[in-house]
């Protein structure tokens, strides 16, 4: 393969390294082009380990490899070694991602109370990207004209397999910071495809947070990662404690999600109604929580609104 890009990941966490041969037979409905040799050097792993290659239609294809070892998560560890750093940096871990991002998926498995021990006591993965082959003159970026439902669709229904191999424990979506089970995978798969909107709650998470006092008020944030995943801004919603509740925030934001992938815009002032029928204004600006990204920030027009300096410290 010449000049190349990654444009999605995901990872299948294990408990322990598993063997290569039990990958191929979770393989064995795909079609297989070859195995796949690990890249040489004491580096080499952070490239490619020792796996396989699926070629499918549209000239993409997809590289499941092994990494005997967890997931470099740690910002400080990845700061100090230029190896790692750049291989971050290219994409090697995902298009999308960022150190940190595992830790916290741990820290926000609302939806899968075991998920943040499945994280803690893995200790290798196979990697899933797609890539597709640039031509010479081509830039190294993510490409336009390419399906990202179609592509995380593709590693959703992969994984699947892979998570019959002994030893495997949990989906992750480094550009989700999404941990899921199998069980969340095997209701994804068991959905029609087009009976209706693309499985969004399997490929991204969604988080609460507390932002702390100001005045008489606490406030909150109800957000949402991993929209990167789809080339859209993420969202997030911000509001004071006792006037609104974030069961009803949650809604919102996947209405918003749904929203931006159904392929409508939300122009800056734009306007949309809660279940309770509390209007919210949308802005675009840089995210509230890590890691930092471009977001729809979601205000309540009725009640109390954060201030300029609090929005200023965010």
């Amino acid at each position: 393969m010449g000049k190349f890009c990654f444009t999605q990941c995901a990872c299948v966490l294990f408990d322990s390294v598993p063997a290569l041969d039990e990958v191929e037979r979770a393989l064995e409905s795909w079609p297989l082009a070859a195995r796949q040799a690990p890249a040489p050097g004491r580096d080499g792993w952070m490239a490619c380990g020792p796996g396989f290659v699926v070629e499918l239609r549209g000239g993409e294809s997809v590289i499941i490899d092994l990494l005997d070892r967890p997931w470099p998560d740690d910002p400080l560890a990845v700061s100090k070694d230029p190896a790692l750093d750049a291989a971050w940096r290219s994409g090697q871990f995902g298009p999308t991602s960022v150190p940190g991002a595992l830790a916290r998926a741990r820290m926000q498995t609302w939806s899968w109370d075991e998920g943040a021990a499945a994280a803690e006591r893995h200790r290798a993965l196979l990697r899933l990207r797609t890539v597709v082959e640039l031509g010479t003159d081509a830039p190294v970026e993510i490409l336009k004209g390419r399906d990202p439902v179609h592509e995380l669709s593709t590693l959703t229904e992969m994984a699947g397999g892979l998570l019959g191999v002994p030893g495997a424990s949990a989906l992750f979506l480094p550009g989700g910071e999404a941990l899921r089970s199998r069980e969340h995978i095997r209701a994804a798969l068991s959905r029609k495809t087009g009976s209706g909107p693309p499985p969004l709650d399997l490929w991204l998470n969604l988080r609460a947070a507390d932002l702390g006092q100001e005045g008489d008020n606490r406030w909150s944030i109800v957000d949402v990662v991993g929209m990167g995943q789809l080339r859209l801004p993420d969202q997030e919603a911000l509001f004071a404690e006792g006037q609104e509740r974030a069961d009803v925030v949650a809604p919102l934001i996947r209405y918003a999600c749904i929203h931006l992938v159904s392929g409508e815009a939300f122009a800056d002032g734009s306007t949309v109604e809660d279940p309770r029928g509390g209007v919210w204004s949308v802005t675009s600006t840089t995210s509230a929580l890590p890691p930092n990204r471009p977001v729809l920030r979601w205000l309540p027009q009725q009640g109390a609104r954060p201030s300029e300096a609090l929005l200023a410290r965010l």
